[in-house]
């Protein structure tokens, strides 16, 4: 089908879905974050106390979650007309306080959140919403897949495995039924970056995986979202039933004859869930342990089709890669992984929230400019959660990439940053990620169901210096990590090794771990 054809489409919907009348508009922003903090209170108010002559919507938070609840508008009237509100009214103003926050990054899988509605369609389109997915329809589905090849898209959930090869896997296997999910799981703590996408971009997620699942031939996507994550569940609800109604989802999208459905599906929790083959064999109704591959899902997956299993983030990405091309994409990252990287800051900060930044940024530069901390001043930097480990502040030099990133057992993992303070005990925070992979273990193979309680009373005989403790953690978390059966098992050692790694001498002072 031709572009301009599909162009027509989309400029006509616009037409019939936008605001009418010249109303202003005012966004509340109301995620996760900020629904803490009254955001919901807010928009109530503002419902019940502004003219009829301004329409009130929600929008997702901005990524400046230290600062709301905040209200974002474009129209300098309403600003005006501040003193008109109750002085019980509390909010700040999104362009005040995060508009260098925001300005400061480089913005593709996160732009314009906060700045449009968050589930109505008429902004998301206003701000070029689905012109990649015309793109990508006129087009050839191999060129398609060819183009995001060329942009060198990485996986962003944590392994950073190349897009294009696991669509290519999944085109190989004949079968007429391959099957998308995508995981928007995201069950480890201190992670929030695929709840934000939902939450503001739903739209910008539906776009990316109806130009996935043209690309390899798909018809049936399923949505796995974290059964605790509820907003981002309606958020993502309303926007399909939107899309459907629209003509942007189900037959004939956008007036082709590309059709392709999106069913979402509640995760049953759990840290081991986001594991893809994990996430499967719960879409089944089977226990939620991994599967032993091969088969990999791109060969045998849900109910034993091809199935293409994406994250969140990474099919966000692919809108901007049709619509600016592979070369814009290319232009911001490293080499071999271009692009950005939303990155969830937390822990010792003055500004946590989620920032979204070019890969290879280094980590001191996320800490000074967008936590408002002095890495100096810190005891450690958790990065990466559970599945990585801790970085000593003089480490902060190094950048934010795919892989270990002190070539040693830290990992970026879904980019996690959690900043320790300074009288932050560093055996404490590894005891506490070594509790969290011990206690979410599944059971099912012996070296993580019965190694990372082992790890945990060995870290307690640490606190009294007991002799030879380091070789006996080294070797049990190398153990651990090397005979595992999923990505838990196999980074569950990680924070040990982090800890003896770069802080020699910590555990006890009677020997010295191999390597360390």
């Amino acid at each position: 089908m031709h572009r301009r054809e599909l162009l027509g489409f989309i400029s006509n919907a616009r037409k019939r879905v936008g605001l009418q009348g010249g109303r202003s508009k005012l966004l509340v922003q109301v995620g996760h974050c900020s629904m803490a903090v009254g955001a919901l209170e807010v928009l109530n108010d503002l419902r019940r106390e502004v003219s009829d002559e301004i329409v009130v919507e929600e929008s997702g938070c901005d990524g400046a979650c230290f600062a709301g609840p905040k209200v974002f508008t474009s129209d300098n009237v309403f600003k005006a007309s501040r003193e008109s509100l109750s002085e019980d009214l509390s909010f700040n103003w999104a362009s005040g306080v995060s508009q260098k926050y925001i300005s400061d990054q480089h913005r593709i899988a996160m732009k314009d959140i906060g700045n449009m509605s968050a589930v109505g369609l008429d902004d998301y389109l206003d701000k070029g919403g689905f012109i990649g997915l015309a793109t990508a329809l006129s087009l050839l589905s191999d060129d398609v897949l060819n183009i995001v090849e060329k942009s060198g898209l990485r996986g962003r959930g944590g392994a950073y495995f190349p897009v294009h090869l696991k669509w290519r896997s999944a085109l190989s296997v004949e079968s007429a039924n391959r099957v998308m999910v995508v995981n928007a799981e995201e069950g480890e703590p201190g992670i929030f970056k695929d709840r934000h996408l939902m939450e503001g971009a739903p739209y910008r997620l539906i776009e990316g995986a109806l130009i996935s699942a043209f690309a390899t031939g798909i018809k049936n996507i399923f949505l796995y979202v974290n059964a605790e994550a509820e907003l981002a569940y309606q958020r993502m609800k309303e926007a399909v039933d939107v899309s459907v109604r629209e003509g942007f989802l189900g037959e004939g999208i956008l007036g082709s004859d590309f059709s392709a459905n999106i069913k979402i599906i509640r995760g049953a929790g759990g840290y081991v869930c986001g594991e893809e083959s994990t996430l499967l064999n719960t879409m089944e109704g089977k226990r939620r342990e991994p599967r032993l591959r091969p088969p990999f899902p791109t060969e045998s997956g849900y109910k034993n089709q091809p199935t293409i299993v994406n994250n969140v983030e990474t099919l966000c990405n692919i809108p901007y890669i049709l619509s600016y091309g592979d070369d814009e994409f290319r232009k911001q990252g490293l080499d071999d992984c271009p692009g950005t990287k939303i990155v969830s800051l937390s822990g010792k900060v003055d500004n946590p929230g989620a920032i979204e930044v070019p890969m290879g940024t280094p980590i001191a530069e996320i800490l000074r400019v967008f936590g408002g901390v002095e890495p100096e001043k810190l005891t450690g930097i958790a990065v990466g959660g559970p599945s990585s480990g801790i970085l000593p502040s003089e480490k902060s030099i190094l950048p934010i990439r795919p892989g270990l990133i002190d070539d040693n057992s830290v990992m970026l993992g879904a980019g996690g940053i959690i900043a320790l303070g300074e009288n932050r005990n560093i055996i404490d925070s590894v005891t506490s990620l070594a509790e969290y992979n011990s206690s979410e273990s599944c059971g099912k193979c012996t070296p993580c169901r019965e190694g990372t309680p082992r790890l945990l009373e060995l870290l307690a005989l640490s606190k009294n210096e007991s002799p030879n403790l380091n070789d006996e953690l080294y070797k049990l978390a190398n153990a651990i990590n090397q005979a595992s059966l999923c990505g838990l098992g196999q980074a569950a050692g990680n924070p040990i090794l982090s800890l003896l790694h770069h802080f020699p001498g910590t555990v006890s002072h009677e020997s010295k771990a191999k390597g360390s």
